[in-house]
């Protein structure tokens, strides 16, 4: 990605931490307004997000 869109990895992991964060706040809203279907399918992306890199413990903070 870096060379086709000239992104730094940095802003890349944001990016995706970002979604991330949106689709768990999306999520609570769907379960409060009653749709615990929309919130089933948001939390399975939301883990299929997770599973990559990006959320891997970092060496530098334990």
């Amino acid at each position: 990605l870096f060379f086709v869109f000239l992104l730094q990895e940095g802003s890349i992991v944001r990016a995706i931490l970002r979604l991330d964060e949106l689709l768990r706040k999306i999520r609570q809203a769907a379960i409060l307004i009653g749709d615990p279907d929309l919130g089933a399918k948001l939390q399975q992306t939301s883990d299929r997000i997770r599973r990559d890199i990006v959320f891997a413990m970092s060496l530098y903070l334990q």
